[in-house]
């Protein structure tokens, strides 16, 4: 009896070393596959990583290449794309949720904003399937969140430096390059944590935010409201065109009619 406790202990205790074993050799490709899927879900869009490189017994890592597709009607293939990705992880905490990452570095970020025919902006539209998925993720049923549960994070501060806004303005034909300012979160998901896709979620609007007051701050918005005051103007007048083309054509036929009404009566 003795000898089968022994080898079952035994069978455990390789099981569990096997598992163990499993995740810290593939951690890499794990979280690379996290990303991925909660970025998709949180955007709408393809969230996409060339690389993840994490040392967990230094409690350090490295994101590399990683970007968010753009939505859909517009040119350019990304709306979002970060550089090295530096984070430091708070090893005590990764016993039990919330994990806690003490700090996480964008160096070189590129937001792609992009204002296409029908004059929409494709940040815009971003920050639109941003809320919706939030919208959507409050409103699931009890058991599916259950059945989908996402593990907890704090994120103690994020930085984004050296970034650059790369601008496209299909209907003034022009181009823009600007620095977007550095940006710095500070203690995201509070004390209790933060799923994945809601920490997704807050990190990617506030940078479009940012991103999108940069683009205001020199003129850009302006120019759009002038071209879409000049359209709206062309608009009214020919308009008003047709209407006194309309209103001349019915004073026409008005006199013709009164014109045979007294030829009868002759």
């Amino acid at each position: 009896m003795k000898k089968i406790i022994f080898s079952l202990v035994a069978l455990v205790a390789i099981a569990i070393a096997v598992a163990v074993f499993y995740v810290l050799t593939n951690l890499d490709s794990l979280v690379k596959a996290a990303i991925e899927k909660y970025g998709s879900e949180a955007t709408q869009t393809a969230v996409r990583v060339d690389k993840v490189r994490i040392k967990i017994t230094e409690g350090d890592g490295a994101i590399y290449g990683l970007t968010v597709a753009n939505t859909k009607g517009f040119d350019l293939a990304h709306a979002i794309s970060l550089g090295e990705t530096g984070l430091g992880i708070d090893l005590k905490s990764i016993k039990d949720e919330p994990y806690i990452i003490n700090h996480i570095t964008v160096r070189d970020p590129q937001v792609f904003f992009e204002i296409n025919e029908d004059k929409k902006a494709n940040l815009n539209e971003l920050k639109n399937n941003l809320t919706r998925s939030g919208s959507a993720a409050r409103d699931e049923p009890a058991e599916e969140k259950a059945a989908a549960k996402e593990p907890r994070l704090i994120i103690r501060r994020i930085t984004f430096e050296r970034g650059r806004i790369a601008a496209k303005v299909t209907p003034l034909n022009k181009d823009y390059d600007l620095d977007l300012p550095s940006i710095n979160m500070t203690n995201l998901g509070g004390s209790q944590g933060a799923t994945p896709t809601e920490l997704a979620r807050e990190i990617l609007q506030r940078l479009i935010d940012a991103a999108k007051a940069e683009i205001k701050k020199k003129g850009i918005d302006a120019e759009i409201d002038k071209l879409k005051a000049e359209a709206e103007a062309r608009v009214e007048a020919e308009k008003a065109k047709l209407k006194d083309e309309a209103d001349s054509k019915v004073e026409e036929e008005k006199q013709k009619a009164e014109d045979k009404l007294k030829n009868l009566l002759k």
